[in-house]
């Protein structure tokens, strides 16, 4: 008996089914036709846009300052820091709304923040070339020449790209919950796609509504909906059981994944496009994924703690006379201390004595501070808006309790109740929590139990992709936050 096995490796045409090369032929030729350049080039264009108009910016400042063509070397870095603020606002990104002016602001906050890092790095190098040290007024003016034009051009790709997506879809496989849940979500978000189903285990002919009268039908034959899509459809969303796929439906899937046709779980579609990581993704082995960036020994970690205690005791002492000021205040306005202390739960769980400026009357009643709330004073209504009430914080942050980034710190009756409500609420205390943060920036001041659950997807996000250049977009959002006066 021959007991011999053949360990010729498995060519590819052995390994994949014919029928699979038929499919990635058929995803190839159709994206050759439709897919859109714009689209897929857009963070080099715009890239090369702004390299452009640098070089046009640096001209005109050479030939206005002419002394300064000695300092050449040393302008070179006032274009990468410009490039580096913009890329961490999203500048560069084909999801940012161009058009909106929240984006204008954050640009405009984004370069300001560019002209200070920019002026501090060549300040300090030329300062070991006394000879050729720049003139004073020559950085400002290189960033003060590019702001209109990288607005001009963004706002213009924004339209085009807008157009662009006003026509393509997104088809969802699956006709369960998880399909109405994304239904309900992607209406309130604002994106602009034309939503398609398909269920990919209906009986032909049953086509129903996802949600109702007025909602999209879900169709039966998935065969026949893979077969139409391409580069117009924006991204395959699967909101079903991929093992119980048909293997010809799989085979689909993977050939237009493969084509550049994302095809995406209803998890990595609230990564990418929305920023948020959805509960329903975080499982027992979700913290132990390869992406998963929080390491408590990291250098970013001993880093950000240096910036913490630099940052919180230069803001105690600058903003010390402001700090007195606001506390007669608000002792004139109502009776009370002028801080406001509470019990809030930090990092490890750890229990902690937060201080902020007082900006109610006697805090009784409702849990949450609703809009409106008539406990509110007048100045504290202010401090609410521009943020000043969260100052004294810094004592916390200087201390080791608090960071200047990180989840918000909860009160801890209410943490008590959402650890027993929402699954894995616990995972929030992995970091420390901050006095602004990535679901401060990016959702509305929460006023019950669901916005607390919109607001921990953001928070798990920022744990999940912890860095430094997620820290920073978070300072430019609030600084934004604050200019616009949307803070509570």
């Amino acid at each position: 008996m021959n007991t011999a096995i053949d360990r010729q490796p498995l060519s590819r045409q052995q390994f994949l089914p014919s029928a699979f090369h038929h499919e990635m032929n058929q995803s190839h030729s159709a994206l050759r036709d439709s897919r859109s350049a714009l689209e897929r080039f857009a963070p080099g264009l715009l890239l090369v846009i702004d390299v452009v108009v640098w070089l046009f910016s640096l001209a005109g400042c050479i030939y206005l300052l002419p002394h300064s063509i000695s300092n050449f070397p040393f302008i070179w870095i006032a274009p990468i820091v410009g490039v580096i603020s913009l890329y961490l606002i999203g500048g560069y990104d084909r999801r940012t709304d161009f058009l909106g002016l929240a984006y204008v602001s954050e640009h405009l906050i984004g370069l300001f923040a560019g002209v200070l890092v920019s002026m501090f790095l060549v300040y300090a190098f030329s300062a070991y070339h006394e000879a050729v040290k720049p003139s004073r007024a020559l950085v400002p003016i290189l960033f003060l020449v590019f702001a209109l034009p990288s607005i001009y051009f963004r706002r213009v790709f924004g339209g085009h790209l807008q157009r662009h997506h006003s026509s393509r879809s997104l088809l969802i496989l699956g006709a369960g919950s998880d399909a109405r849940q994304f239904y309900r979500e992607y209406v309130q978000s604002g994106l602009d796609w034309k939503l398609e189903f398909v269920d990919p285990l209906g009986v032909a002919g049953q086509n129903v509504a996802i949600d109702g009268a007025g909602s999209p039908i879900i169709a039966s034959d998935a065969p026949a909906q893979l077969a139409k899509v391409d580069a117009r459809y924006a991204a395959v969303l699967l909101a079903c059981d991929a093992l119980k796929l048909p293997s010809p439906v799989l085979q689909r899937l993977i050939a237009m994944h493969c084509s550049h046709v994302p095809v995406l779980t209803v998890e990595a579609f609230h990564e990418k496009h929305w920023r948020r990581v959805s509960i329903e993704a975080v499982g027992p082995d979700w913290l132990f994924d390869c992406e998963f960036r929080l390491a408590r020994g990291s250098l970013f970690s001993h880093v950000k703690r240096i910036f913490d205690i630099a940052i919180s005791s230069m803001g105690l002492v600058m903003l010390s006379p402001l700090l007195l000021f606001a506390g007669l205040v608000i002792r004139l306005e109502s009776p009370g201390s002028a801080i406001f202390r509470q019990e809030r739960v930090g990092r490890d769980g750890r229990v902690f004595l937060m201080y902020k400026l007082r900006t109610m009357r006697e805090n009784k009643g409702d849990m949450y501070t609703r809009k409106g709330d008539q406990r509110i004073t007048r100045f504290g209504n202010w401090l609410r808006i521009t943020r000043l009430d969260e100052l004294p914080q810094l004592w916390n942050v200087l201390i080791g309790d608090m960071s200047l980034i990180g989840p918000r710190a909860e009160w801890v009756k209410c943490a008590e109740i959402y650890e027993r409500e929402i699954p894995n609420y616990h995972l929030r205390h992995l970091v420390t929590p901050g006095i602004t943060g990535w679901a401060q920036v990016k959702f509305k001041y929460g006023e019950s139990e669901s916005d607390t659950i919109e607001k921990f997807q953001f928070d798990l996000y920022y744990i999940r992709y912890f860095s430094l250049e997620l820290d920073v977009s978070i300072v430019l959002k609030t600084i934004h936050t604050i200019i616009t006066g949307k803070g509570r």
